[in-house]
Protein backbone atom coordinates (compact mmCIF):
# COMPACT_ATOMS: atom_id res chain seq x y z
CA UNK A 1 0.00 0.00 0.00
CA UNK A 2 2.42 2.67 0.82
CA UNK A 3 4.73 1.91 -2.46
CA UNK A 4 4.65 5.42 -3.39
CA UNK A 5 2.48 5.11 -6.08
CA UNK A 6 -1.31 6.86 -5.96
CA UNK A 7 -4.16 5.01 -4.96
CA UNK A 8 -7.20 5.97 -7.27
CA UNK A 9 -10.96 5.44 -5.46
CA UNK A 10 -13.77 5.58 -8.00
CA UNK A 11 -16.64 6.81 -5.90
CA UNK A 12 -20.35 5.12 -6.18
CA UNK A 13 -23.37 6.47 -8.05
CA UNK A 14 -24.14 7.83 -4.68
CA UNK A 15 -21.91 8.91 -1.42
CA UNK A 16 -24.55 9.08 1.54
CA UNK A 17 -25.53 7.25 4.11
CA UNK A 18 -25.77 3.43 2.89
CA UNK A 19 -21.92 3.44 1.91
CA UNK A 20 -20.04 6.56 3.60
CA UNK A 21 -18.85 3.99 6.55
CA UNK A 22 -17.64 1.70 3.74
CA UNK A 23 -16.08 4.46 1.82
CA UNK A 24 -14.21 6.04 4.45
CA UNK A 25 -13.38 2.75 6.11
CA UNK A 26 -11.81 1.93 2.71
CA UNK A 27 -9.43 4.91 2.44
CA UNK A 28 -8.53 5.19 6.23
CA UNK A 29 -7.10 1.32 5.29
CA UNK A 30 -4.88 2.76 2.70
CA UNK A 31 -4.37 5.87 4.75
CA UNK A 32 -3.24 4.24 8.15
CA UNK A 33 -1.31 1.12 5.90
CA UNK A 34 1.48 4.12 4.68
CA UNK A 35 -0.06 5.73 1.57
CA UNK A 36 1.08 8.99 0.87
CA UNK A 37 -0.80 9.80 -2.32
CA UNK A 38 -4.97 9.42 -2.93
CA UNK A 39 -6.84 10.74 -5.77
CA UNK A 40 -10.94 10.34 -5.45
CA UNK A 41 -12.47 10.07 -8.19
CA UNK A 42 -16.04 11.14 -8.54
CA UNK A 43 -16.77 10.58 -12.32
CA UNK A 44 -19.72 8.35 -11.41
CA UNK A 45 -20.70 10.14 -8.22
CA UNK A 46 -24.15 12.06 -9.24
CA UNK A 47 -25.16 12.57 -5.38
CA UNK A 48 -23.65 13.30 -2.07
CA UNK A 49 -24.93 14.09 1.04
CA UNK A 50 -24.44 15.27 4.34
CA UNK A 51 -22.86 11.84 5.72
CA UNK A 52 -21.02 12.01 2.51
CA UNK A 53 -19.36 14.91 3.43
CA UNK A 54 -18.54 14.31 6.59
CA UNK A 55 -16.76 11.19 5.64
CA UNK A 56 -14.74 13.69 3.26
CA UNK A 57 -13.66 15.88 5.64
CA UNK A 58 -13.02 13.37 8.40
CA UNK A 59 -10.57 11.99 5.71
CA UNK A 60 -9.06 15.01 4.99
CA UNK A 61 -8.63 15.58 8.49
CA UNK A 62 -6.72 11.80 8.64
CA UNK A 63 -4.84 13.04 5.38
CA UNK A 64 -3.34 15.94 6.87
CA UNK A 65 -2.29 14.34 10.43
CA UNK A 66 -0.60 11.19 8.40
CA UNK A 67 0.95 13.90 5.80
CA UNK A 68 -1.19 11.57 2.67
CA UNK A 69 -1.79 14.35 -0.23
CA UNK A 70 -4.95 13.95 -1.48
CA UNK A 71 -7.21 15.09 -4.68
CA UNK A 72 -10.28 15.00 -5.55
CA UNK A 73 -11.10 14.90 -9.42
CA UNK A 74 -14.04 15.28 -12.12
CA UNK A 75 -16.85 16.13 -10.10
CA UNK A 76 -20.58 16.46 -11.86
CA UNK A 77 -22.28 19.42 -11.83
CA UNK A 78 -24.52 18.01 -9.16
CA UNK A 79 -21.78 17.67 -6.77
CA UNK A 80 -19.91 19.99 -7.72
CA UNK A 81 -22.40 22.41 -6.48
CA UNK A 82 -22.96 21.10 -3.70
CA UNK A 83 -19.39 21.32 -2.66
CA UNK A 84 -19.39 25.43 -3.69
CA UNK A 85 -22.93 25.79 -1.51
CA UNK A 86 -21.07 24.00 1.29
CA UNK A 87 -17.32 25.94 0.44
CA UNK A 88 -15.84 22.81 1.22
CA UNK A 89 -14.14 23.49 -2.23
CA UNK A 90 -11.80 25.97 -0.41
CA UNK A 91 -10.40 22.53 1.70
CA UNK A 92 -9.94 19.96 -1.07
CA UNK A 93 -7.53 20.39 -4.08
CA UNK A 94 -9.95 19.58 -6.83
CA UNK A 95 -9.37 18.77 -10.33
CA UNK A 96 -10.81 18.55 -13.54
CA UNK A 97 -9.31 14.90 -14.86
CA UNK A 98 -7.92 12.15 -12.83
CA UNK A 99 -4.78 12.46 -14.12
CA UNK A 100 -4.54 16.00 -13.28
CA UNK A 101 -5.16 14.68 -9.90
CA UNK A 102 -2.73 12.17 -9.81
CA UNK A 103 -0.19 14.47 -11.25
CA UNK A 104 -1.06 16.67 -8.30
CA UNK A 105 -0.37 13.94 -5.46
CA UNK A 106 2.79 12.93 -7.00
CA UNK A 107 4.79 16.42 -6.61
Amino acid sequence: MGNGKTFIFIVEERLDSSNADKFKSEIENYINGGGTALVIDFNKTRFIDSIGLGALVSILKLTNQKATKVALCALSTQVRQIFELTRLYRLFDIYDTRDEARAATTK
